[in-house]
């Protein structure tokens, strides 16, 4: 369901013009889902060309390792100032336009650092492409979300967010084959920027695309900001938070985690199997995330929480050998797939179409704080005992936050009322609608008062 711009005062319209409720899957030639699906790869193809090589970038550039882990974290630091108040610059002005401008932003970032001739502009290209990639975080599945309406909405919303996650994982196949395919022609600088040049392609494009979302001239940015946090740190939506934030644990367990194992496995002298075994996962996550569709959409508060505390139990039997590395890692990441998908079906079914961007942000912003929380211990978890002992301690914080998740939303039971959200979009239609009619009472008795 679209909600329509909310005008307080008579004058002409500021507003980009309000579509129609309509299912994503019939909108011209090309459906939407599709233009999501290709947006959501190319976008993600270009970010895991970066990030396939961008440490290799910076070290060439003549950086200590204490230089590439400042210029990494700066960069991080940006995007996460960013992402909360993103999401409400979104509900503000328009999804679309957001879109755009974050994907200008995120290639021009790119662009940047592959061209880039020293640790400055390289640091500036850094910073550009974290902004961008928070502007973009969101935006693509609230276009289509917001134009659901209320037929079908369970299905309609786990079909949304099934593609979303299924391209996303087929651009990081494409990327990490991408590498391993051009880079025997070209180096790694070059090949950040044909990233870059990619995702400014797409915001050229993106236009032409996505169609026109309503904007909200009278909210400013700060209430929707704070509206949208005030409701995300509410019982409401703490099962969801939690069940996100052990997806994160989970998932950065796994980021930081497999690299050494696999080193201390096989030896780290031939880096061709990291890319190997990096697209072999993939191609598991993407799995995951496309077997979501055979999960009961009617229960991801249930589902979501059974898969996320299972997701680090491969990753640790692997860590203490009982079953093959590269088996463990393939398991784990298929869970990763599947239970994005359910969080995602969960979260888009509780959010509002006017806060829509601005929770994912609120949740987004939670869930980075976790990853950091679990990237710092485990490097002091590794230096104090051992990479099977890190991996054992987080899989069970991982395990707790889930069973949490599981727990709670048996306990608070407006925190899987999925109708809520349904009641609060038609709630603003109907303030609209009195808005209007209110403005137009206004006009005419203005226009009657001046007389003939």
């Amino acid at each position: 369901m679209t909600t329509s711009p909310r005008h307080e005062t008579p004058g002409p319209p500021t507003t980009e013009p309000a579509t129609p409720a309509a299912s994503p899957a019939d909108e011209g030639r090309v459906s939407l889902l599709a233009r999501l699906g290709v947006y959501t790869s190319l976008s993600t193809l270009a970010d895991f060309v970066y990030g396939a090589v961008f440490v290799t970038v910076i070290l060439a550039r003549g950086a200590d390792p204490w230089m590439v882990g400042a210029i990494i974290a700066a960069g991080q630091v940006i995007g996460l100032l960013m992402e909360a108040p993103s999401g409400a610059l979104g509900d503000r002005y328009g999804h679309r336009r957001l879109l755009t401008i974050g994907l200008v932003f995120w290639g021009v970032g790119l662009l940047t650092i592959g061209l880039a001739p020293g640790l400055a502009l390289t640091l500036v290209g850094m910073c550009l492409g974290h902004v961008g990639a928070s502007l973009k975080s969101g935006t693509l599945t609230a276009i289509l979300v917001n134009r659901v309406g209320t037929t079908d909405r369970t299905a309609r919303i786990e079909r949304i967010v099934r593609i979303s996650a299924v391209s996303t994982r087929l651009g990081s196949v494409l990327g990490a084959a991408s590498v391993m395919i051009a880079g025997t022609w070209l180096s790694a600088g070059p090949l950040v920027a044909v990233g870059g040049v990619l995702l400014l392609v797409l915001a050229l494009l993106a236009p032409k695309c996505f169609p026109t979302t309503p904007v909200d001239p009278d909210r400013r940015v700060g209430a929707i900001l704070v509206e949208s946090v005030v409701l995300v740190a509410s019982r409401r939506f703490l099962p969801l938070v939690l069940l996100a934030s052990a997806l994160m644990v989970a998932t950065m367990l796994l980021v930081v985690a497999w690299q050494p194992l696999l080193a201390a496995e096989y030896g780290g002298e031939d880096v061709r199997l990291n890319g190997l075994v990096l697209l072999v996962m993939s191609l598991a996550l993407m799995a995951g995330a496309a077997c979501a569709r055979w999960v009961d959409r009617d229960r991801p508060h249930l589902w979501g929480p059974v898969v996320a505390s299972g997701i680090a139990l491969p990753l640790l039997l692997a860590a203490y050998d009982v079953i093959p590395l590269v088996v463990g890692l393939v398991l784990a990441e298929f869970l990763i797939g599947l239970g994005g998908v359910l969080s995602g079906v969960w979260s888009q079914l509780m959010f509002t179409d006017a806060n829509r961007n601005t929770m994912f942000s609120a949740v987004t912003v939670v869930t980075l704080f976790g990853a950091a929380v679990t990237t710092g211990s485990f490097g002091l978890l590794w230096d104090l005992w051992s990479i099977p002992t890190a991996v054992a301690l987080l899989s069970v914080l991982a395990l707790v936050v889930a069973m949490a998740s599981l727990v709670l939303s048996r306990l608070v039971p407006e925190s899987i009322d999925f109708t809520w959200a349904v009641r609060r979009n038609a709630e603003a239609e109907e303030l609209d609608v009195e808005n209007g009619e209110r403005s137009e009472d206004t006009r005419s008795r203005e226009e009657s008062s001046k007389g003939p």
